[in-house]
């Protein structure tokens, strides 16, 4: 099969690389920078040079594929609206109306459980649960650029694919929280008691290779190792990996919201560009809790997941090579 992948040289989109090259697919990648192509799974992919901003000047390039996998997105949750209206709504509009236009025959978009992010408990829900206003301008602009691709008309098969946390060696989320423990930044809140879903790098890569063949169109799929569980748990084996114990400082959910809020406030009145020492998106990932039905993904996708947790903490554990 032919595909075009964006986001090739990000956390997820190195380990699709490589999966998708195991299995002979022909790959083509969009990077900004050709230089790279080389440290591209042993440069054996073809490299198309451009970016989401100026997708007419590459975009028959798209011509012949079969598939595309929109993976690329700035993991960013501190910039004006402007920014990531351009970097995810705007530019996943144009390329999927590009792919449209060069006869590609689906296209696969990785977004994110953020789209329904906010403030109300998602345990237990599945696909149906309704849009809310997100905690985060991410999440806003995932959501608007899933809302594009559902109500577009085209011959091209649209697959959306909602993430839950993703985690596995490598993860940049990890050194983030090691950094906030040595500032002296990171606690608790609620003693980590609050549920949520996680999900395998490589159980994200399993459910994309599903929908290259599989999969409604227009339909959105949450993808998760299907084994919720406490917060405090979760990174406490996170991090065990690299031998590093918590520290045990906790606040309440109510005080955690109300600083956020706080912040946010404040950092927003003095016109400040750098994220604050929390933010209501923050307060929402460690305070609401989240586990979703993946049954969809299990009956239509014929997703499983194949890294079970103990699996993936072991090679976590292991040195690089």
């Amino acid at each position: 099969m032919k595909i075009f992948l964006t986001g090739a040289t990000g956390f997820l989109g190195q380990h699709l690389l490589r999966r998708l090259q195991r299995e002979q697919h022909e790959v083509t990648c969009l990077v900004r920078d050709s230089t790279v192509a080389d440290h591209m799974a042993g440069g054996s992919c073809r490299v198309v040079e451009g970016s989401l901003e100026n997708v007419g000047a590459w975009s028959k390039w798209l011509r012949g594929h079969d598939v595309v996998i929109h993976a690329a997105a700035p993991i960013e949750f501190h910039r004006d609206w402007s920014f990531f209206e351009s970097q995810i709504v705007i530019a996943t509009e144009k390329l999927y109306r590009a792919a449209s236009r060069e006869g590609v025959r689906r296209f696969i978009y990785i977004s994110s459980e953020s789209v329904v992010q906010g403030k109300k408990s998602l345990l237990g829900v599945d696909e149906s649960v309704a849009y809310c206003e997100p905690s985060s301008l991410y999440g806003k602009a995932k959501q608007l650029a899933e809302k594009v691709l559902l109500q577009g008309v085209s011959e091209t098969e649209c697959v959306i694919i909602r993430p839950t946390f993703m985690w596995g060696k490598g993860m940049p989320e990890l050194d983030k929280i090691i950094r906030r423990i040595d500032n002296g930044g990171f606690r608790w809140v609620d003693q980590g008691k609050t549920v949520i879903d996680w999900v395998h790098v490589e159980n994200v890569v399993e459910a994309i290779v599903c929908a290259l063949q599989y999969g409604e169109d227009k339909s959105i799929y949450y993808v998760t190792d299907d084994n919720a569980k406490p917060m405090r748990e979760i990174f406490t084996s996170l991090l065990a990996t690299r031998n590093i114990t918590p520290p045990e400082k906790n606040s309440s959910s109510f005080n955690a919201r109300l600083a956020a809020g706080l912040m946010e406030f404040w950092w927003s009145l003095l016109g400040r560009k750098t994220a604050p020492p929390i933010s209501l998106f923050d307060w929402s990932f460690v305070a609401v809790p989240r586990q979703y039905n993946i049954t969809k993904a299990r009956t239509e996708l014929h997703y499983h997941p194949v890294i079970s947790e103990k699996m993936g903490l072991a090679e976590m554990r292991r040195p690089a090579s």
